[in-house]
């Protein structure tokens, strides 16, 4: 038997390394790291007949890791399983349970919110039994989404090619993202003109908008005036006043609150309007805060569980934070009662919200020890939880009216009158500039400007704002944002244009045939209503079988229907080209494959010719010839990115990567960089005498020589044209 008493099974080997330093010699750690099984991958795997009990497997990739696990385990008897504290976490640890149980081997779960000494070892004296409720939420949520993804998928390949798929969230986000779509394309501007005018009192300047004319508003969107010889009479009758003067002077007063501390949608959402950061990337430094941080040879975690959708915080956390404010800031900028958050009414509440797990751990004093984006991560979440303990700003809001023949103008300016919270972080106060020392009485104009505008449609949904709408109408959870999004992504229903998601028509197109076959699944009350169904599991108030009966109703309903419709959608996604094959004399038609659409002829399976559309386009000629039979060289789209193919294929099947002529920089290189795909589907520019050249950088290269340091290309980036060598910013 070994040495050692206890067995602890983490989910990740950094939280394995964190409780090595909390726990004593008698403890042994091992890391799963994640799940060890799940439904099988080449079949259903869920017996409905038998209450839709699954079928799990080892998943291959963890074969190994389960028998090092049941190596480990065979010399204990007592094994504590410590896998994240929500129902994946659990999920996890009843996998392990079952996989290693054997006589006399008795299991107990541990769960932390926060991977410090204190509540690692106040965990375990308090070790519970495995929660098979939420073992049994997370079934329900695991084989719901097994059967929709599995049926629909299967049924969607069918009538659009491999490589398509359905999912119970995913599709419900694609589906709002369309809608959001469809709007934007089906707007119609309205045009309207604002009119500006400089006034001065004494020294003193200011510049006022009109709102009235003749007492009725004016100079917003659907109002006079709407063109421009309306704005110019306007502009000229306001010239041809005088008489000006000041009406009225109000002030009012108005109170600004902090914001909650964050949850996994709010976090991401600050994280990319402030910081840029995609919601994946977000998660990734936040659970690395949570894992712990080296520390003077010690691992410290540094914020509590980041995938929470509560903004309950424990009364010991508040306590320590409102001392902490009357030392370093004073009583008088601490709130008179300690302030506490209502979480809203579709959140689990299982986790507290996303907070420091000291705020004795400043984010200047973990400075020396954080990257710059885990600083400014730690930074944002220790800031917006001091906040919540400390007094209100206050804010007031002067409004200034000027008329004239029968004009009415309009100047508004803010003032800081208590700026109380906003102390910590000037970026939680945001108010417009102060207006002068104003008085009620004569003014002269100085002058005017007309601006014309537009009414805009509703933006565009980038990921952050995204999942804050997901989290809004109740699709997915905390767990789940991120992978939804990539998965949209992978599966190339939606593109990034800049930093907005759009879907491509390949999503679109396939939404469409979802929405209109399962009005029920893919619509966002049922998916809402799931969610709700599955807390209600978590809850012990509904059973997994219950569940399960009540959601798989409308599935099978809607696949009955399916399959009755297959033909009819068939017909209508393929088009007519009016061209035959070049094979066998057949009329092509248009189809869609696992790579979007094709011409193929329609006598498949006998003739199996096919052609990318993107192949015939005169646009996409390359301006080279191809080397083995002088056809011109196209640019064309495949499973791995763009590429150079020749246009007699498929008699000639040459191809290239698709060059950006620009010389390798390498001494002694003739070589040419040309654009290529790293295994992860990322662009980068390569030597294309690889791998005689290794010379590769990831942003695009431009034909110019460095002006500081000679180098003989530069490369564009985001934010301006640099040099890969010295790393300054030549132009923008």
């Amino acid at each position: 038997m070994s040495k050692k008493e206890y067995l602890v099974i983490i989910e990740s080997p950094a939280k394995a390394r964190s409780l090595r330093g909390y726990l004593g010699e008698e403890y042994e750690i091992v890391a799963s790291n994640g799940h060890v099984r799940d439904l099988p991958r080449n079949h259903l795997g869920v017996d409905e007949e038998k209450g839709f009990r699954p079928s799990y497997t080892i998943l291959p990739e963890k074969r190994k890791t389960v028998a090092q696990l049941k190596s480990r385990a065979a010399g204990y008897e007592k094994i504590f399983l410590a896998a994240d504290p929500d129902r994946e976490g659990e999920a996890i640890c009843w996998h392990l349970s079952q996989i290693l149980d054997r006589r006399g081997v008795v299991f107990k779960r541990l769960r932390f919110n926060a991977i410090t000494r204190d509540t690692v070892l106040a965990s375990l004296k308090r070790p519970v039994s495995i929660d098979m409720q939420l073992v049994d939420a997370q079934q329900a949520r695991r084989v719901m989404d097994r059967l929709v993804g599995y049926k629909v998928s299967s049924w969607l390949q069918r009538l659009m090619g491999k490589g398509r798929s359905a999912g119970r969230v995913q599709s419900v986000a694609l589906r709002i993202i369309q809608e959001r779509e469809d709007l934007i394309s089906g707007f119609v501007p309205v045009e309207y003109w604002v009119l500006e005018a400089d006034f001065r009192q004494g020294g003193r300047t200011f510049t006022a908008v009109l709102q009235k004319m003749d007492g009725i508003p004016c100079c917003n969107p659907g109002k006079d005036p709407s063109d421009r010889e309306g704005a110019e009479a306007v502009e000229a009758r306001m010239k041809g006043a005088g008489g000006w003067k000041i009406s009225s002077i109000v002030e009012k007063s108005r109170i600004v609150k902090p914001s909650p501390p964050f949850i996994t949608s709010t976090l991401q959402q600050s994280a990319s309007s402030r910081l840029s950061l995609p919601p994946a990337r977000t998660m990734s430094i936040a659970q690395q805060l949570y894992e712990g941080i080296s520390i003077d040879g010690e691992t410290q975690g540094l914020i509590t569980y980041m995938r929470t959708d509560s903004v309950r915080v424990s009364p010991e956390s508040i306590k320590e934070c409102r001392d902490f404010i009357g030392r370093r800031f004073g009583d008088l900028l601490l709130t008179q009662k300690p302030r506490r958050f209502r979480s809203s009414s579709g959140s689990q509440d299982a986790h507290e919200a996303i907070r420091p797990v000291s705020v004795e751990l400043t984010p200047d004093d973990m400075k020396p020890y954080l990257t710059p984006q885990q600083l400014s991560i730690y930074r944002m979440v220790w800031n917006r939880f001091l906040a919540t303990q400390m007094i209100d700003a206050r804010v007031v809001t002067t409004t200034v009216t000027v008329i004239g023949d029968g004009m009415e103008f309009q100047a508004s300016g803010e003032r800081v009158l208590e700026a109380g919270f906003s102390r910590l972080d000037g970026s939680f106060l945001k108010v417009s500039e102060n207006l002068p020392d104003l008085s009620e009485g004569q003014v002269q104009l100085n002058g005017s400007s007309l601006e014309q505008k537009f009414t805009s449609p509703p933006p565009r949904f980038n990921e952050a704002r995204l999942v804050a709408e997901m989290k809004k109408v109740g699709i997915g959870r905390p767990s789940t944002y991120v992978n939804t999004i990539e998965t949209l992504k992978k599966r190339n229903y939606v593109e990034k244009e800049g930093r907005n998601l759009r879907p491509t028509e390949l999503g679109t197109t396939t939404v469409r045939i979802l929405t209109r076959t399962f009005p029920h699944i893919f619509q966002v009350d049922f998916t809402a209503r799931m969610e709700g169904l599955l807390d209600s599991v978590a809850k012990g108030e509904e059973t997994y079988e219950g569940v399960m009966a009540q959601l798989s109703v409308p599935l099978e309903s809607s696949l009955r229907e399916a399959d009755r419709k297959t033909d009819l959608f068939r017909d209508e996604l393929e088009e007519d080209t009016g061209e035959s094959c070049p094979e066998c004399g057949s009329p092509l038609v248009i189809k869609w494959g696992k790579y979007g659409k094709f011409k193929a002829c329609s006598a498949f399976p006998k003739c199996r010719y096919s052609t990318p559309i993107e192949e015939e386009s005169e646009e996409a000629f390359s301006g080279r010839e191809c080397p083995l039979c002088g056809g011109r060289l196209m640019v064309r789209s495949g499973r791995y990115g763009r590429y150079l193919g020749c246009e007699n294929h498929p008699r000639c099947r040459h191809t290239e990567p698709v060059p950006t002529g620009v010389g390798c920089p390498e001494a002694g290189c003739d070589g040419e960089l040309v654009e290529k795909r790293s295994r992860k589907g990322r662009v980068f520019y390569g030597c294309n005498r690889y791998p005689a050249c290794r010379y590769a950088i990831w942003n695009r290269p431009v034909d110019r020589r460095c002006p500081r340091c000679g180098f003989p290309i530069l490369e564009q980036r985001k934010k301006g044209v640099w040099c890969p060598s010295c790393k300054k910013k030549i132009m923008d």
